[in-house]
């Protein structure tokens, strides 16, 4: 055989296959699910807030599992579930023993039996749960697909999901909506098996309890709200399609209603009972936060729930509204049939009904049209017109060709300080960052780069390379930003910086909350000890470190805590994490988030020691006082 010849075609002239074959395919879906997940810190805003509620978990008790809370302020708009899976993440491999500028402490979370000599950091670890749910949430729709249209087209939906921007927004942190995502694809891989298993009894009881299932888990991540929209997709199912509306599918959907109720009144009513004290509040202020969410939004919300929309789950709503609208062709009179998945339209429609009842109409109430899109959209893949898809792959190819080069450029910025001009932009959006150079980061980008071109250079010459193509490709953006820019993107967002700074200026009262700082994550660029704050000690303050409390003084106000006000929940969990000190009231230090244009009159019997800010953060200060 002649030499580099397979099966006759020369290597130079074969093909990629569109997609992917065998575990090939599948690795995509798992690297698109893990990239981002581990070496940066909680980032603002969501993640934070997300890791402080897995973190109060791991290392709290009953209560702090019950009612999700950062540092002891009760979030009410969030379930638990998701945070659970988290917390337990932290608890399974998250390091409890970690360095700080050579000295070894021990974290709080040793107490609750997080092993010292965890994989990870907490915060990586608890972004592994986000990484489950994702993964939960392909395969579902995968098999909510291969149940109506069968393996190929299956994969297809992976495709498809995998190519919306909005998915890549809200899986890559520490929050309920990869959670919510994930129940939404469970519903419709549950609708989708239940006509065919519901005929005996047995089928129908696990179908109840599969649909029931997905319906709790929507309550217990993202409140009674949430799965009220899956509700009402189940009641245009019915009014829909005549096979839902027999005795028996009816009786399904109710046992799953009945199930999920009870599921979430599980945890209502176990918080309420056994957590002391707070469960009554909880229950007022939980019962107040889910009554919010419903009113009439503002013009202004639909108008940017409408922006967002058009990329969210772009490229999949044109090819929809094709597939919905196009004439269907004739045979022999006979109109073709529509393809459609049912359960998936429904979920859609009662995505954008809900809309109408929704306050606030952020990227969640979104959600659902992300599998609900990708299942719906399935048979029109690989019957789209060769025009359409050839502008679809060809905008899609034009696209993340030119964001991976533009990533590329700004790493050369970075790296070189060439072009200087993108140079002078990084350094004066995040000043103090200093940037170093990691080989395998570097060695990990130019693959995938150079994976990119090969694969949209000699892919398959069929219809299915648009929705490939964009899949891949929004992966390979995905992985240079998380690789390239990472350290610089985590030197900003992150409050490390801010707790560095305070860590100085609280001095020997931090160091008799016997608690550290966790270690900095993996990512090559973040800032040393002694250039990460940006602030500065007060000289009223001396030396700039506080005296210690003396032992056994009876003053509250003199004990080593911290009391905070006007703390946003991003900024309360990185600090209470970061500075391992504990918030309360009446205690001898004062931290308050400010602005930077209000005034730095000292509230009355404190004195100002330290004032600082993240680097390149231009509105927000934090201003720490000592109480005399």
């Amino acid at each position: 055989m002649t030499s580099g010849v397979t099966g006759g075609v020369p290597l130079t002239r074969r093909r990629i296959p569109v997609p992917l074959p065998g575990p090939w395919f599948w690795a995509i879906a798992v690297l698109y699910a893990l990239l981002g997940l581990a070496g940066h810190d909680p980032w603002k805003p969501d993640d934070a807030i997300g890791f402080g509620i897995a973190w109060s978990m791991a290392q709290g008790g009953l209560a702090d599992w019950l009612i999700p809370n950062v540092a002891g302020q009760m979030v009410t708009d969030e379930g638990p579930l998701a945070f659970w899976l988290a917390a337990l993440f932290i608890k399974l491999f998250g390091a409890a023993a970690v360095s700080t500028g050579g000295a070894v402490a021990v974290s709080a979370g040793s107490a609750m039996g997080i092993p010292s000599g965890g994989l990870l950091q907490a915060h990586d670890a608890a972004r592994l749960a986000s990484a489950v749910w994702s993964l939960t949430a392909i395969y579902a729709a995968y098999r909510a697909a291969r149940a109506t249209f069968g393996e190929a087209e299956g994969r297809l939906t992976v495709l498809a999901l995998l190519a919306c921007p909005g998915l890549l927004a809200r899986t890559h942190e520490i929050a309920a909506e990869p959670t919510f995502i994930a129940a939404c694809a469970l519903l419709l891989w549950a609708l989708a098996a239940a006509p065919a298993r519901a005929h005996h009894a047995r089928g129908a009881i696990s179908m109840a309890c599969a649909i029931g299932g997905a319906l709790a888990l929507a309550a217990l991540a993202r409140g009674l709200p949430a799965a009220l929209t899956l509700c009402v997709a189940l009641i245009l199912l019915s009014a829909w399609d005549a096979a839902w509306r027999t005795p028996r599918l009816l009786a399904v959907q109710a046992g799953a209603v009945a199930l999920a109720l009870f599921l979430f009144s599980i945890w209502t009513r176990s918080t309420v009972a056994l957590v002391e004290g707070d469960g009554p509040a909880f229950a007022h202020f939980y019962g107040r936060a889910m009554a919010a969410q419903f009113g009439l939004p503002s013009l202004d919300e639909a108008r940017s729930a409408a922006k967002t929309l058009a990329w969210f789950v772009f490229p999949l709503w044109p090819v929809v509204l094709w597939w919905l609208l196009r004439p269907r062709k004739t045979f022999l009179g006979e109109p073709e049939p529509r393809r459609l998945h049912l359960p998936a339209l429904a979920l859609c429609a009662a995505t954008l009904t809900a809309l109408a009842w929704t306050r606030t109409l952020s990227e969640a109430a979104l959600l659902p049209l992300l599998p609900g899109c990708a299942v719906l959209v399935t048979p029109a893949i690989s019957r789209l017109a060769k025009g359409m898809a050839a502008s679809i792959d060809w905008f899609g190819r034009i696209t993340f060709t030119l964001c991976a080069a533009l990533i590329w450029l700004g790493y050369c910025a970075l790296q070189l300080g060439w072009p200087p001009r993108i140079a002078a932009n990084f350094a004066r959006l995040e000043p103090g960052f200093e940037a170093t150079f990691a080989p395998v980061s570097f060695l990990i980008a130019l693959a995938a780069t150079l994976a990119w071109l090969i694969a949209s250079a000699r892919s398959e010459r069929t219809v299915l390379r648009a929705i490939t193509h964009w899949a891949y490709g929004i992966t390979l953006v995905w992985l240079l930003l998380m690789t390239l820019w990472l350290p610089w993107i985590d030197y900003g967002k992150s409050y490390r910086s801010v707790a560095i700074g305070l860590r100085s200026a609280l001095g020997a009262d931090l160091g008799a909350s016997a608690k550290t700082v966790p270690a900095a994550g993996s990512g090559a660029g973040n800032a040393p000890a002694g250039k990460g704050p940006v602030g500065k000690t007060s000289a009223a303050d001396g030396n700039g470190a506080a005296a210690a409390a003396k032992p056994g003084a009876s003053n509250q106000s003199t004990r080593p805590c911290l009391e905070v006000r006007q703390l946003g929940l991003a900024e309360r969990a990185s600090l209470a994490y970061f500075l391992g000190m504990p918030f309360g009231p009446q205690c001898g230090w004062l931290l308050v988030q400010a602005r930077e244009d209000d005034a730095r009159t000292a509230p009355a019997g404190t004195r100002l020691v330290w004032e600082g800010n993240r680097p390149g953060e231009r509105v927000e200060r934090f201003r720490l006082y000592k109480k005399t």
